[in-house]
């Protein structure tokens, strides 16, 4: 997979979450909540990646043997991915599942606790994507032989500010452009569609820098 060819299933999925929303009932936060538990899942494989990573120069030709594992890295990576996760949850609850709810109060915190059938689904496809692409272009295609680890160490990445743009611009936005009742279901699509455009962006810019070539 090139990055040209990457970008089209891209917005295709991330533009259904938007129909969604309009047209299903779908709750922003659960868009939201589901993006960022994405986050910890491609968190957990990143672990992996630089528990793997080897940071042999170019040049060197590939070899099976003599592998060396960077534990206390992929550990340090992983807890620290973990601590921010838990702490900005707290500010996606509150701001989008609660205060944006619009009188639905914690009925939409549903998924937190795995209870929505399709959010538990989604999580299961996002995981079954994140290992092909561990596999396929991590170790079946040697990148891990060459790939540094800490590419991937930053505390803070393209994600988290994503979701920061997109809970600042989406809620307030929503609370002072929608405040109406025939007109609160306009907010709701608001915050998903700021979501889904900065993630569709984010995901293109960087599909060349996260998926190598075979």
């Amino acid at each position: 997979m090139t990055p040209t060819n990457s970008k089209i299933p891209i917005i295709l999925l991330n533009c259904i979450p938007i129909v969604g929303v309009a047209f299903y009932g779908w709750a922003p936060f659960e868009m939201f909540w589901l993006f960022w538990v994405e986050t910890l899942i491609i968190a957990l494989f990143n672990a992996i990646r630089i528990f793997f990573a080897q940071n042999n120069p170019a040049d060197q030709p590939f070899s099976s043997t003599g592998n060396k594992y960077n534990k206390f890295m992929s550990v340090r990576y992983l807890f620290a991915r973990i601590g921010i996760f838990l702490f900005y949850s707290i500010f996606i609850i509150v701001f989008i599942g609660i205060l944006g709810s619009k009188g639905r109060g914690l009925e939409t915190l549903g998924s937190i606790f795995f209870q929505d059938i399709l959010f538990n689904l989604a999580l299961i496809l996002i995981v079954v994507n994140q290992t092909f692409y561990l596999v396929k272009f991590y170790f079946m295609n040697q990148a891990y032989f060459y790939d540094n680890p800490k590419y991937y160490t930053a505390i803070f990445d393209g994600r988290q500010i994503v979701m920061h743009i997109a809970i600042i611009i989406g809620s307030f936005g929503a609370a002072f452009l929608f405040k109406e009742d025939d007109t609160a279901g306009y907010g709701a699509i608001w915050m998903i569609s700021i979501l889904c455009l900065l993630k569709i962006l984010y995901e293109i810019y960087t599909v060349k820098l996260t998926i190598p070539n075979p």
